[in-house]
């Protein structure tokens, strides 16, 4: 919003539509299974622990990185804001957090999330009330935003090399639903374990309710705050070096004097923080349990009172490793940012697999490898090719023309979080900061970040399906009726029930011979 203008708004439109594939296609497949880990679904439905190991692996390692950027995000703006060092911060956070989602369980992890998102949200509209009622009213700061060139919904270029269009900000919405409702271990987790079908998609929809209630919240604030610096912005006057920087600008230099709003902002960064890191915690726990230690031989000779003593110490291990990821992430920042992007493409050829597998009845597991390998070749080196030669989308004008000389600050402001744009396994960023030496830049490589995923999933399906048809002869194998869409099950039975018919009355010449016989 305060850079780019309200497209990205729009985005709202696939995240609606997101949100009824998921449970029309996504959850009628896994909920009747009643699975804990999604990657289950994966080894019984390809029927190969090399897949599954292959799709697991390459999420742990994402994982770790995601879980450190959570713990990074808010420490960083706690020694922005108090001086308080940020590998202290991450410690303590990573403790916290490791105790009461190793202890406690899921249900401990959704009591405390049901809290942090209480607290995350009075953070976020505490500073949106005070920065729309600083400007005179929401009338006057869309008023502004419309001024200043900050409104745009309807940009219908096809153009898929431009950053934002009505096209590719919808894509977008679509698919990070999708990504993160759809296939997201914690999210599939918790509506497997709802009772019954009618709760477990209520409690779908509230999800999303509340995702759209708080973007909207989120995309506002951006507006906002831009309109209170419309005149004299701190970007064009130096005073901070980033956009996501602005809203914690906004907070020291306007909150500072409200007794507990920096605290209070401070306490929503962590709220958003604590529930990702228990989330993540928790889900490669049930991961670990379910798709590697529930049948090892370890286990098996273990007594079993002291079976749930594993995923206490698996849940321990994987929030310390998310500690010192995040302390890692202090010492290498930008690069560490850039890193967690690109392992964010690994999610939508995630994505394509579980597609594929449930609505190609056809799909053998030499075709889900073949496809996930090549899709995730291909977003790497599209993902690497931007970051390296893409040319940075360009961001709307700031204007410094209404500052006075005698007040303004020629210091800069040195926080490097964001907080306008929470940390996802989609998250957009400038591939790079330096134009290219050379002029021309394969197109490629300026293809819109909303792109990805679409490209991605393509990717895994097209090329999972035909591989699955050329090498079906080697693969005999017959699909479970629970592992297919009910649709698309459907459909397989009736096209076999229509070759039956059209198969000949002898098969071979041995069925003739045998009949001559009488």
């Amino acid at each position: 919003m305060y850079a780019y203008g309200t497209q990205l708004c729009m985005s709202l439109i696939g995240t609606a539509l997101g949100c009824v594939f998921v449970h029309l296609v996504n959850l009628r497949v896994f909920y009747p299974l009643k699975i804990t880990s999604v990657y289950t679904y994966i080894e019984k439905r390809f029927q190969s622990r090399a897949l599954t190991y292959f799709i697991v692996y390459s999420t742990f390692v994402g994982t770790f990185f995601y879980v450190g950027l959570c713990a990074y995000t808010p420490s960083l703006a706690m020694e922005t804001m108090t001086g308080v060092p940020s590998w202290v911060s991450i410690i303590i956070m990573g403790v916290v957090c490791t105790v009461y989602s190793a202890w406690g369980g899921v249900r401990a992890v959704v009591y405390t999330d049901i809290l942090q998102v209480f607290v995350m949200m009075g953070g976020v509209l505490t500073i949106l009330v005070t920065a729309v009622v600083e400007v005179g009213g929401m009338g006057k700061v869309l008023d502004i935003a419309k001024e200043h060139g900050r409104i745009e919904l309807w940009n219908v270029d096809p153009d898929p090399l431009q950053r934002h269009s009505l096209w590719l900000v919808i894509m977008q919405g679509y698919f990070l639903v999708l990504l993160v409702f759809g296939m997201g271990q914690p999210q599939v987790q918790r509506i497997c374990s709802v009772s019954t079908w009618r709760k477990a998609i209520g409690a779908h929809y509230l999800n999303i309710a509340i995702f759209i209630t708080a973007m909207v919240c989120f995309y506002l604030l951006g507006l906002a705050v831009y309109a209170v610096y419309a005149d004299c912005d701190p970007l064009a006057t130096g005073e901070i070096s980033k956009a996501d920087q602005i809203v914690p600008f906004y907070v020291t230099d306007r909150l500072s004097g409200y007794y507990g709003l920096p605290g209070l902002f401070i306490a929503s960064l962590y709220a958003g923080g604590l529930s990702s890191y228990s989330s993540q915690i928790n889900a490669v726990s049930a991961v670990m349990w379910e798709d590697f230690l529930k049948n090892s031989k370890w286990v098996a000779s273990m007594k079993e009172e002291r079976r749930p003593y594993v995923n206490v110490l698996v849940s321990v291990i994987t929030g310390m490793l998310g500690v010192v990821a995040g302390i890692v992430s202090t010492q290498v920042g930008g690069v560490f940012q850039a890193g967690q992007t690109i392992l964010g493409t690994i999610n939508a050829p995630q994505l394509g697999l579980f597609l594929l597998g449930m609505c190609c009845p056809f799909a053998n597991k030499i075709g889900g490898m073949v496809g996930m390998g090549a899709s995730l070749a291909f977003n790497f080196w599209v993902t690497l090719g931007a970051m390296f030669y893409g040319i940075p989308a360009p961001t709307l004008d700031f204007s410094d023309e209404g500052c006075d000389p005698s007040t303004s600050s020629n210091s800069s402001f040195s926080p490097t979080f964001s907080f306008t744009e929470s940390p996802s396994y989609s998250t957009s960023f400038d591939p790079t900061t330096e134009q290219p030496k050379d002029p021309y830049v394969f197109p490629l490589y300026l293809m819109s970040y909303a792109m990805y995923s679409f490209v991605g999933v393509s990717i895994t399906v097209f090329v999972g399906a035909v591989t699955s048809l050329i090498t079906k002869p080697w693969t005999t194998k017959k699909v479970g009726k629970i592992y297919l869409h009910p649709a698309f099950y459907a459909l397989q039975k009736r096209w076999e029930n229509r070759r039956s018919h059209m198969d000949p009355p002898f098969k071979s010449t041995q069925d003739l011979v045998s009949l001559e016989k009488y």
